[in-house]
């Protein structure tokens, strides 16, 4: 009796190895508490502690002021900033950059503390820091960042990382979190010969912090002859940008904004400062390379690749619409579509010879109102500029006019459609370029949730064209019908990403290297007020999840997204966003993050942790 009370004894010990082994694999952060403190906790810090952490962190903590309690009556959190003002600024991305706490679309911060011409403003709803963090370091050294990391991640506090806030997705903000503001992190520098880690030469070099934002690197390296591949919008920051891998105007020349990373300084969770490069801290430096912001640790400075400014640059616009804005005859509308298909499918070969350029579609009232019309357009308008660096007039207008044929020839009745591609013009000045790009200000303070895919030759000029104008036009599908949709076009993949070396290649979702094209699009009714915002974002990605995912799925199934513009709600994030590259980060967050501090939405091991924007608990699912 006894031997067999030893076997049994055993046995539940071999069953509990077992089960433990399983529950690690399944639940990874077991060991952690089950949700992220919150205020209502009796482990929330103390004042005193608080006060503790900003006389260590040399008096840079502030309490979160939603800048919008102005607007409500005795302004509760005594925002220094007048209602006027407030209310003046908030679409604008700039003025929600230098605000502590704000971000460019509201909504992913619970409408907390709106302004009254605000989206989503309900006066009933008075003015809280409902989803913004609690507190914020205005962070400057990458020491009082590592100090903060360690603090929070010692006490079950969910960190966020903001920079400038123009953030598509929510990743910058949380509620009853430590948010580390990096905007402050200004420093610029050019080094003409900076010694390249592990390797025997030297590079021309961008050093800077990660604080800047594009205008702020484009302008000064211009200043010294020089062109770094940036955003378009002038006022996006650099960091969240990078780390989520980061397409521009030159990127279909010299590749994404991460491939030209050669060296990060990083503050950790364990309160550590770390230089990453080829030699030192290599899996941190391919995860921040396009393995996605605010996850791994906070990135202060970055040295980057410069090129010289270019000698020219040529440029051209095409337009594509039906030629009667009052005809909306079957016949004209798939002219449209037809030529639409024919205009994506011809844009790998001109960019496989230095074409590059962005633009949109436009279908129903989106279209429009750009137009002045009073009722929606028949089928779909493209407006589009093309650029390259260093070509002739003639050089382009001899690569575009073959891709102008293709589209006429496809029309059974070109005489539908109105097709123009403009004589092209050439500059010798990049600053005037990035000038006329940002001509319009970077606006704020909408409600933004869309969905992207990156496609290829696969999905273009391989696919029958009838096949591809069905695709797009199940693409730009709109839950209000009338009311259409815009298709953001991006000719951004092609000989940039696939020709960066081997060594610069990070955590970029491997499919960039295959594909020429980044699209956009939206069309979900995204409406608070009957609801609240997070139920409201939670049913719209349902309907993205229906309507384009799954399109996209069917049409480019081995693709992905770009995760900086994408859907956080995509079911396949894993797949669309990382790719082959998430297994890898998985082992890197869990090695760099063990405690779950950084969170976004849609992050590696996201899945074990679920974030209610209504409540503001980020708890594990199980």
């Amino acid at each position: 009796m006894h031997h067999i009370q030893v076997l049994f004894a055993a046995g539940s010990v071999f069953s509990a190895s077992v089960t433990a082994s399983y529950n690690q694999r399944v639940t990874p952060y077991s060991h952690l508490p089950r949700c992220k403190v919150t205020p209502s906790d009796s482990a929330w810090p103390s004042i005193l502690e608080w006060q503790q952490l900003n006389s260590s962190l040399g008096d840079s903590l502030l309490r979160a002021t939603p800048a919008a309690s102005s607007c409500y009556a005795n302004n509760p959190f005594g925002a220094a900033e007048s209602c006027d003002d407030v209310s003046y600024g908030w679409g604008y991305s700039s003025f929600h950059a230098n605000l502590p706490e704000s971000i460019n679309y509201p909504i992913w911060a619970n409408n907390s503390c709106l302004p009254p011409n605000a989206t989503g403003y309900d006066p009933s709803l008075g003015c809280h820091v409902g989803g913004y963090p609690s507190y914020i370091v205005n962070a400057t050294t990458p020491e009082q960042v590592a100090t903060a990391l360690k603090w929070a991640s010692d006490r079950d506090i969910r960190v966020v990382v903001k920079g400038t806030g123009h953030d598509l997705n929510g990743r910058s903000t949380g509620a009853f979190s430590l948010s580390i503001w990096t905007r402050h992190f200004n420093h610029l520098e050019i080094d003409d010969s900076w010694s390249i880690p592990g390797l025997n030469n030297t590079a021309h070099v961008l050093i800077t912090r990660s604080g800047n934002n594009w205008g702020d690197a484009v302008l000064y390296s211009l200043a010294r002859d020089r062109v770094v591949t940036s955003g378009v919008d002038r006022t996006v920051g650099l960091g969240g940008f990078i780390q989520g891998g980061g397409h521009g105007p030159l990127s279909s020349t010299y590749g994404l904004a991460a491939d030209q990373i050669l060296q990060v300084t990083v503050a950790t969770v364990a309160g550590e400062v770390l230089i990453c490069n080829l030699v030192q801290n290599q899996d941190l430096f391919w995860a921040i390379r396009g393995g996605g912001g605010g996850q791994y640790g906070v990135v202060t400075e970055y040295i980057m690749l410069t090129y010289p400014t270019p000698a020219t640059l040529t440029s051209a616009s095409i337009t594509l619409a039906a030629a009667n804005m009052s005809d909306h005859r079957d016949a004209t509308v798939n002219a449209t579509w037809a030529a639409f298909a024919q205009l994506m499918s011809g844009f790998p070969d001109v960019m496989d010879q230095g074409v590059t350029g962005s633009g949109a579609a436009f279908t129903g009232l989106s279209a429009s109102q750009i137009l002045g019309l009073s009722g929606p357009i028949p089928g779909v308008m493209v407006v589009l500029n093309v650029w390259s660096l260093n070509m002739s007039s003639e050089g382009m207008r001899n690569l575009l006019r073959p891709l102008h044929a293709s589209v006429v020839s496809r029309l059974s009745d070109p005489s539908l459609v109105s097709f123009t591609i403009s004589d092209p013009s050439t500059s010798t000045n990049y600053s005037d370029f990035f000038a006329a790009i940002n001509a319009s200000p970077s606006t704020a303070g909408q409600i933004s949730l869309s969905t992207s895919r990156l496609l290829g030759r696969a999905q273009l000029g391989d696919l029958a064209i009838d096949e591809v104008a069905l695709y797009l036009q199940r693409i730009m599908v709109s839950q209000i019908e009338a009311q259409g949709t815009m298709l953001t076009i991006g000719l951004q993949g092609g000989p940039g990403p696939r020709n960066v070396p081997q060594k610069r290649r990070g955590a970029v979702n491997p499919v960039w290297r295959d594909i020429y094209i980044h699209i956009i699009s939206g069309g979900a009714n995204i409406n608070t007020t009957m609801s609240t915002p997070g139920f409201a974002l939670n049913q719209a990605g349902e309907w993205l999840e229906v309507n384009k995912e799954a399109t996209f799925r069917e049409w480019a199934p081995e693709t992905g997204a770009y995760m900086n513009e994408a859907n956080p709600f995509n079911s396949e994030w894993k797949h669309d966003f990382y790719g082959a590259s998430y297994e890898r980060l998985v082992r890197i967050k869990r090695q760099f993050d063990p405690t779950y501090t950084l969170s976004v939405w849609s992050g590696v091991d996201s899945d074990f942790w679920k974030y209610d924007l209504d409540s503001g608990k980020l708890c594990q699912t199980a």
